[in-house]
């Protein structure tokens, strides 16, 4: 049965734009609803329809109605009315945004144009479980921290987040990380969230000729950047943890953000390399207590007795002056893609095979006896939430044989509670430990977003912008193919 919101008329919504001098009203001081201020001028049937409504829970039962024009049309005025056009959408389609995870084939037809309308107004893909905002121009992002006052987490992932196929850590961000309860309040209640494509995320197809194929993504990895609220970093949160890490550590970034956010020149400098002092040490105590709790001496942290003191007093340069450099001086060979793969330990499952197709052969973290002792150990203490359990239940792949498919999730649970687990160790022992120590020995002063992100995915992630092939073709590798399989189309 069609509800009441998808037999409104286009009738029904002029008669609305009649009302448009009452609507566009300002609001009272004790505040009734949120208003959008009129849009440009109007071009379209839905547009001159839409020009008189600045009501927010009028243009939210408008993105429900079945006329798609005029859904559409009132789907991007929410978006941009930004969190507070989210909010009213919520509010509207709370009971249809609840339905998201049943999987029946009804119910999935019923819901999608809703939740289709809320991914576009949240910026994200699988939004319903979170139902956070996100700003996709950074200095938008910027207006809205000063004006609240709240910290910017930045998310930079390779694709676009509002596609099924982001790179693989960021959907495992969206179904892991953001739908738990605890990290979702904290994002949506103490922090202006962004995110900015560093590349599109390369893709491969297996066409097995039958009509059946394979897609995913390959190679890549993100990370949150912690700004304050004039946009200067503060940390960098590499990789996937579990939710609980990520908490603590969006915690600590939020409180160093907050206290140096109306600090300048030597004093922020100064607190910012206490704090990384203080939580690379901390870092270290844990990791010798890691250890020690398997039955392992001590040992400096993974990463950290290679590190070069003389190279990292130097002041980060510009991002510009990154690009440059890397013009002038190229690399003898850039990393290759085995190389970074087990750099993203949870994404590597399904990553590395499609890696060995291609005859490259992909790198073991050193100790990997170790790390898998670790990872076994950490893995029972991950908790996932019911909304991703569910979340993942929906997009796991089913034959139909329903023992089979119970059998495979299990399976599929169990593996990824393991890589997630090894994934935090890794990301927070070995590469968050990299990250104190830039901000410990670097001049970070004048430091922003663009060139923190260029050197964490050129120094940590080893998939430097320098490499536009990702580490997927080398030069000196031959393989009886043209160019090596290479071929470039013109992309407007």
């Amino acid at each position: 049965m069609q509800t009441r919101t998808r037999r409104v008329t286009r009738w029904m919504i002029l008669s609305a734009t009649l009302l448009a001098p009452a609507l566009l009203t300002p609001p009272t001081a004790q505040g009734s609803s949120a208003r959008l201020e009129p849009g440009p001028a109007s071009t379209t049937m839905a547009d001159l329809l839409l020009a008189g409504v600045a009501d927010l829970p009028t243009l939210a039962e408008i993105a429900g109605v079945d006329d798609t024009e005029l859904a559409a049309g009132a789907t991007r005025r929410l978006r941009a009315a930004g969190p507070a056009g989210l909010a009213a959408f919520i509010a509207r389609h709370r009971a249809t945004i609840a339905r998201a995870n049943d999987m029946s084939p009804r119910t999935a037809a019923e819901t999608a144009p809703i939740l289709a309308a809320l991914d576009q107004i949240c910026g994200q893909r699988d939004c319903a479980p979170a139902q956070l905002y996100w700003y996709t121009d950074l200095e938008q992002a910027k207006a809205a921290a000063r004006a609240s006052g709240r910290p910017i987490v930045s998310l930079r992932l390779l694709g676009d987040l509002r596609e099924a196929l982001s790179c693989a850590n960021s959907r495992f961000f969206r179904a892991l990380l953001y739908p738990d309860p605890a990290v979702s309040a904290a994002l949506r209640d103490r922090f202006v969230l962004h995110w900015h494509s560093e590349r599109p995320a390369p893709k491969i197809t297996i066409d097995l000729g039958d009509g059946r194929r394979v897609e995913t993504t390959i190679t890549g990895n993100s990370a949150h950047l912690v700004l304050d609220s004039s946009g200067r970093p503060v940390d960098v949160l590499p990789g996937l943890t579990s939710p609980a890490q990520f908490l603590a550590d969006l915690g600590r970034a939020g409180a160093l953000a907050r206290a140096t956010a109306e600090q300048t020149g030597t004093a922020r400098a100064d607190a910012l390399r206490r704090h990384h002092g203080e939580r690379r040490d901390a870092l270290e105590r844990a990791w010798n207590d890691t250890l020690v709790a398997v039955g392992q001496p001590p040992r400096p942290l993974p990463g950290q007795s290679s590190r070069r003191p003389e190279a990292l007093a130097q002041p980060l340069p510009s991002a510009p002056r990154l690009e440059i450099l890397a013009a002038q001086n190229p690399a003898p060979a850039a990393p290759r893609a085995g190389q970074a793969a087990m750099l993203a330990i949870s994404k590597s499952s399904a990553e590395v095979p499609m890696l060995r197709i291609f005859g490259e052969p992909v790198e073991p973290l050193s100790e990997p006896a170790l790390w898998a002792l670790l990872a076994d150990r950490r893995a029972p203490e991950l908790v996932l939430c019911a909304a991703s359990l569910a979340l993942i239940a929906r997009q796991q792949w089913r034959s139909g044989d329903l023992q089979q498919d119970a059998n495979n999730q299990a399976l599929a649970l169990a593996g990824l509670r393991r890589s997630v687990a090894l994934d935090g160790l890794y990301n927070e022992f070995a590469l968050h430990s990299q990250i104190h120590t830039w901000f410990t020995e670097h001049d970070t002063a004048g430091l922003d977003a663009a060139t923190l992100s260029l050197t964490v995915y050129r120094d940590l992630f080893l998939t430097p912008r320098s490499d536009p092939w990702l580490g997927l073709a080398a030069p000196s590798v031959y393989s009886g193919l043209v160019g090596g399989g290479r071929s470039q189309e013109a992309r407007i």
